[in-house]
């Protein structure tokens, strides 16, 4: 969140891809000055033609458009990362031609299934429910439930 363009060093190339934070984030007390993060970086299953591939933040999510020498279903982008099975896909069709549903359902199975080898949470997690920050010690977190609860104990009491 907050990231501008200018904060990212993408490199396109005919075989790999890199996407690294410009600047690392603050440091912490007594930590030693860490690398800029690399956000994603690996060799291109297929090759690509780096001039017509293009990058760009759109609501604060980083969109790779990248223009495939061939024109196949990729089981993966990235060589190493999870394959999905293309037999399921429908490949008599580009991506562009399906309704804007179906283009969305099938970026956000491949943003979750990213997400999940990362470790991080999915679109729904995301969505769903707020990352809440750790409170101090001795401080907890009361939703509506909680209070409701402890309410009706305090008036049967």
């Amino acid at each position: 969140e907050g990231t501008r363009g200018k904060d990212l060093d993408v490199i396109i190339k005919a075989s790999s891809l890199s996407v690294r934070l410009t600047k690392a984030p603050p440091k912490k007390e007594n930590e030693d000055e860490a690398p800029s993060p690399i956000l994603l970086e690996g060799d291109l299953v297929e090759k690509i033609r780096t001039d017509e591939s293009t990058w760009s933040l759109e609501g604060g999510a980083l969109v790779l458009t990248l223009d495939k020498v061939k024109k196949t279903w990729w089981e993966t982008v990235l060589i190493g990362d999870e394959k999905i099975d293309t037999t399921l896909v429908d490949s008599t069709r580009k991506i562009g031609e399906y309704d804007d549903a179906t283009q969305g359902a099938i970026r956000k199975i491949l943003f979750d299934q990213r997400q999940e080898r990362l470790g991080l949470p999915t679109s729904d997690e995301i969505l769903g429910k707020k990352l809440i920050p750790p409170l101090p010690p001795g401080v907890e977190y009361i939703d509506k439930e909680t209070l409701d609860a402890n309410t009706s104990k305090k008036n049967d009491s």
